[in-house]
Protein backbone atom coordinates (compact mmCIF):
# COMPACT_ATOMS: atom_id res chain seq x y z
CA UNK A 1 0.00 0.00 0.00
CA UNK A 2 1.31 3.46 -0.82
CA UNK A 3 1.50 5.95 2.00
CA UNK A 4 -0.28 9.26 1.68
CA UNK A 5 1.78 11.56 -0.48
CA UNK A 6 3.19 14.78 0.97
CA UNK A 7 1.13 16.78 -1.53
CA UNK A 8 -2.16 15.44 -0.16
CA UNK A 9 -2.46 12.39 -2.44
CA UNK A 10 -4.79 9.62 -1.40
CA UNK A 11 -4.04 6.22 0.00
CA UNK A 12 -4.37 3.66 -2.75
CA UNK A 13 -5.01 -0.05 -2.46
CA UNK A 14 -7.51 0.12 0.41
CA UNK A 15 -10.35 -2.26 -0.52
CA UNK A 16 -13.80 -0.85 0.16
CA UNK A 17 -12.64 2.75 0.23
CA UNK A 18 -13.06 3.40 -3.50
CA UNK A 19 -16.30 5.42 -3.02
CA UNK A 20 -14.61 7.57 -0.37
CA UNK A 21 -11.60 8.23 -2.59
CA UNK A 22 -13.99 9.08 -5.44
CA UNK A 23 -15.73 11.54 -3.10
CA UNK A 24 -12.46 13.29 -2.31
CA UNK A 25 -11.86 13.86 -6.02
CA UNK A 26 -15.48 14.83 -6.81
CA UNK A 27 -15.97 17.28 -3.96
CA UNK A 28 -12.59 18.99 -3.83
CA UNK A 29 -12.49 18.12 -0.13
CA UNK A 30 -10.42 20.22 2.26
CA UNK A 31 -6.96 19.17 3.32
CA UNK A 32 -8.33 18.24 6.75
CA UNK A 33 -10.99 15.94 5.28
CA UNK A 34 -8.46 14.44 2.87
CA UNK A 35 -6.13 13.66 5.76
CA UNK A 36 -8.94 12.11 7.82
CA UNK A 37 -10.13 9.94 4.93
CA UNK A 38 -6.56 8.90 4.18
CA UNK A 39 -6.03 7.92 7.84
CA UNK A 40 -9.25 5.88 7.80
CA UNK A 41 -8.28 4.20 4.53
CA UNK A 42 -4.80 3.41 5.86
CA UNK A 43 -6.26 1.98 9.04
CA UNK A 44 -8.79 0.05 6.95
CA UNK A 45 -6.00 -1.49 4.90
CA UNK A 46 -4.20 -2.51 8.09
CA UNK A 47 -7.43 -3.89 9.47
CA UNK A 48 -7.93 -5.80 6.22
CA UNK A 49 -4.66 -7.60 6.87
CA UNK A 50 -5.77 -8.34 10.43
CA UNK A 51 -9.10 -9.67 9.11
CA UNK A 52 -7.20 -11.99 6.82
CA UNK A 53 -5.18 -13.29 9.77
CA UNK A 54 -8.34 -13.90 11.82
CA UNK A 55 -9.97 -15.67 8.88
CA UNK A 56 -6.90 -17.88 8.50
CA UNK A 57 -6.86 -18.60 12.25
CA UNK A 58 -10.56 -19.45 12.21
CA UNK A 59 -10.14 -21.84 9.29
CA UNK A 60 -7.08 -23.57 10.71
CA UNK A 61 -7.86 -23.84 14.42
CA UNK A 62 -9.09 -27.26 15.52
CA UNK A 63 -10.15 -26.43 19.07
CA UNK A 64 -13.90 -25.62 19.07
CA UNK A 65 -13.68 -23.11 21.95
CA UNK A 66 -10.82 -21.22 20.32
CA UNK A 67 -12.66 -21.18 16.98
CA UNK A 68 -15.82 -19.88 18.67
CA UNK A 69 -13.92 -17.01 20.30
CA UNK A 70 -11.92 -16.18 17.17
CA UNK A 71 -15.15 -16.10 15.15
CA UNK A 72 -16.68 -13.65 17.65
CA UNK A 73 -13.66 -11.37 17.21
CA UNK A 74 -13.88 -11.81 13.44
CA UNK A 75 -17.50 -10.62 13.48
CA UNK A 76 -16.46 -7.49 15.39
CA UNK A 77 -13.50 -6.84 13.10
CA UNK A 78 -15.70 -7.11 10.00
CA UNK A 79 -18.12 -4.60 11.51
CA UNK A 80 -15.22 -2.30 12.42
CA UNK A 81 -13.95 -2.42 8.84
CA UNK A 82 -17.44 -1.65 7.51
CA UNK A 83 -17.75 1.32 9.88
CA UNK A 84 -14.34 2.65 8.79
CA UNK A 85 -15.48 2.53 5.16
CA UNK A 86 -18.79 4.22 6.03
CA UNK A 87 -17.05 6.98 8.01
CA UNK A 88 -14.52 7.65 5.25
CA UNK A 89 -17.29 7.78 2.65
CA UNK A 90 -19.42 10.13 4.75
CA UNK A 91 -16.46 12.43 5.34
CA UNK A 92 -15.35 12.42 1.72
CA UNK A 93 -18.77 13.23 0.28
CA UNK A 94 -19.89 15.56 3.07
CA UNK A 95 -23.13 17.29 2.13
CA UNK A 96 -22.57 16.85 -1.60
CA UNK A 97 -24.11 13.38 -1.81
CA UNK A 98 -26.28 12.34 1.11
CA UNK A 99 -26.82 8.91 -0.45
CA UNK A 100 -23.08 8.15 -0.59
CA UNK A 101 -22.93 6.73 2.93
CA UNK A 102 -25.30 5.23 5.49
CA UNK A 103 -23.73 7.46 8.18
CA UNK A 104 -26.18 10.37 8.39
CA UNK A 105 -25.18 13.85 9.49
CA UNK A 106 -26.37 15.26 12.80
CA UNK A 107 -29.09 17.85 12.76
CA UNK A 108 -32.00 15.57 13.35
CA UNK A 109 -34.59 15.81 16.08
CA UNK A 110 -36.08 12.76 17.68
CA UNK A 111 -39.82 12.44 17.98
CA UNK A 112 -41.12 12.76 21.53
CA UNK A 113 -42.11 9.09 21.53
CA UNK A 114 -38.59 7.98 20.61
CA UNK A 115 -37.01 10.34 23.15
CA UNK A 116 -39.14 8.72 25.83
CA UNK A 117 -38.23 5.25 24.60
CA UNK A 118 -34.52 6.09 24.77
CA UNK A 119 -34.84 6.89 28.48
CA UNK A 120 -36.59 3.58 29.04
CA UNK A 121 -33.98 1.71 27.02
CA UNK A 122 -31.17 3.29 29.03
CA UNK A 123 -32.82 2.06 32.23
CA UNK A 124 -33.08 -1.44 30.73
CA UNK A 125 -29.39 -1.37 29.81
CA UNK A 126 -28.45 -0.25 33.34
CA UNK A 127 -30.53 -3.06 34.85
CA UNK A 128 -29.11 -5.54 32.34
CA UNK A 129 -25.59 -4.54 33.34
CA UNK A 130 -26.34 -5.03 37.04
CA UNK A 131 -27.86 -8.45 36.36
CA UNK A 132 -24.94 -9.49 34.16
CA UNK A 133 -22.44 -8.38 36.84
CA UNK A 134 -24.28 -10.51 39.42
CA UNK A 135 -24.28 -13.45 37.02
CA UNK A 136 -20.57 -13.00 36.33
CA UNK A 137 -19.82 -13.22 40.05
CA UNK A 138 -21.78 -16.47 40.29
CA UNK A 139 -19.77 -17.87 37.37
CA UNK A 140 -16.37 -17.40 39.06
CA UNK A 141 -16.14 -21.09 40.04
CA UNK A 142 -16.35 -21.96 36.33
CA UNK A 143 -13.78 -19.47 34.98
CA UNK A 144 -11.04 -22.06 34.51
CA UNK A 145 -13.24 -24.72 32.93
CA UNK A 146 -15.74 -22.89 30.70
CA UNK A 147 -16.16 -19.84 28.47
CA UNK A 148 -19.24 -18.74 30.41
CA UNK A 149 -17.69 -15.96 32.48
CA UNK A 150 -15.85 -14.54 29.47
CA UNK A 151 -19.08 -14.54 27.46
CA UNK A 152 -20.90 -12.64 30.21
CA UNK A 153 -18.00 -10.16 30.45
CA UNK A 154 -18.31 -9.55 26.71
CA UNK A 155 -22.05 -8.96 27.12
CA UNK A 156 -21.29 -6.43 29.86
CA UNK A 157 -18.98 -4.56 27.48
CA UNK A 158 -21.69 -4.59 24.80
CA UNK A 159 -24.19 -3.28 27.35
CA UNK A 160 -21.83 -0.42 28.20
CA UNK A 161 -21.54 0.35 24.49
CA UNK A 162 -25.34 0.33 24.11
CA UNK A 163 -25.67 2.73 27.06
CA UNK A 164 -23.10 5.06 25.46
CA UNK A 165 -25.04 5.09 22.17
CA UNK A 166 -28.31 5.81 23.99
CA UNK A 167 -26.63 8.58 26.00
CA UNK A 168 -25.43 10.15 22.74
CA UNK A 169 -28.94 9.97 21.27
CA UNK A 170 -30.41 11.47 24.39
CA UNK A 171 -27.93 14.36 24.49
CA UNK A 172 -28.36 15.21 20.82
CA UNK A 173 -32.12 14.93 20.90
CA UNK A 174 -32.06 17.77 23.45
CA UNK A 175 -29.66 19.79 21.33
CA UNK A 176 -26.81 19.56 23.88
Amino acid sequence: MEEAAQDGGTVQGSPGFERALEGLRATGASATIRTLVELLAKHGAEEGRILSEYEHASESVTDPAARYLIDLILEDERRHHRVLVELATAMAWGTFDKTASPVPPLGWHLAEELSSAIGTLRKYEEEDRRELEALRKRLRPFEDTTLWSLMVQMMILDTEKHAKILEFLEQHSRGD
